[in-house]
Formats: structure tokens, sequence, C-alpha cells
């Protein structure tokens, strides 16, 4: 074997000894990070203010909030293809300003009604309760989300 192929060779093996232990410590750096988090634990807001309220109510509670998802994911599917279709349309000579901010306000109507449909679901479920659990829940949904934390520097004052 000549000089060349066994540099060549090394150089190989070395690229993929680092790709393989780069894909070992990302698993593990990452860890679960890509699972359905449960309430409380890391999930969105209004599903982590399910962990205040007792089992059975627990339970319908976050199966309303799928269902209200479930009806707005179209929506909201559709106003983000609206957005990047007029997003796309900036880069056109001449630009037509008013009809992509016209495709804009469409795809912010669409965010808004979606928005709409899963906020009245979790007023007409949380109507519904008891006194004391509703108080809970609201305190819950009312609470700023957990600290995460930052890429790149803060912002400025």
């Amino acid at each position: 074997m000549s000089r060349r192929t066994l540099y060549i060779l090394l150089f190989a093996s070395l690229a993929l000894n680092l790709f393989i232990l780069g894909a070992v410590a990302g698993a593990a750096f990452l860890g679960g990070r890509f699972h359905h988090p449960r309430p409380g634990r890391g999930a969105p807001p209004m599903f982590a203010a399910a962990a205040v309220l007792n089992e059975p109510e627990r339970g319908a509670y976050v199966d309303a909030l799928r269902g209200a998802a479930g009806e707005a994911g179209p929506k909201l599917r559709q106003a983000r293809a609206i957005r990047r279709e007029a997003f796309q349309r900036l880069g056109a000579d001449p630009v037509d300003s008013a009809g992509v901010m016209a495709d804009l306000d469409q795809a912010r109507a669409l965010e808004t009604q979606a928005r709409q449909a899963v906020d009245q679901r979790i007023v007409n479920f949380t109507a519904q309760l008891p006194a004391a659990d509703r108080a809970r829940l609201a305190q819950a949904l009312a609470a700023p989300p957990p600290h995460r934390r930052r890429r790149g520097p803060p912002p400025p004052p």
C-alpha cells in the first residue's frame, strides 16, 4: 500500500470516529428531549397547567386541549404556508408590498382564529370546574413560563 493510501485511510477513519463520538455525545447531551412531555414537566404552559388538577379532571382537560389543538392545526399550517409564500414574493421585481401585507394579515387572522378556539375550549372547560379547582387552574395558566436558558448574549437593558 502506498503512503498516500494510508494517509487517506487514516483520515477517513479519524473522520468516522469523530462522527460516531459526536453522535454519541449529542445523544447523551440531548437525552430525552425528543419525547412527548408530560403535563407539568417541560410541557407547553397550557398543558403544564394540568398538573394542578386531580387525575380525572387532568385527563379531561388534556383531552380538551388536544381536541382544540387538532382543530387549530389546519389553520395554523395554512397560516404558515401563506406567510412563507408571502415572504418568498418579497424577492420578486417589482415587489407587491400591498399584496404581501394582505397575505400576512390573512395569516395573522388565521392564527388569531386558531388561538381563539383553543382559548375558548379552555374557558369552557374551566367554567365547569368547582371554584377551588378553577382558581388553581387559573393561577397555573396565568403564571409565567419557567425560565429557560438563553442562547447568545442577553438583550440590552
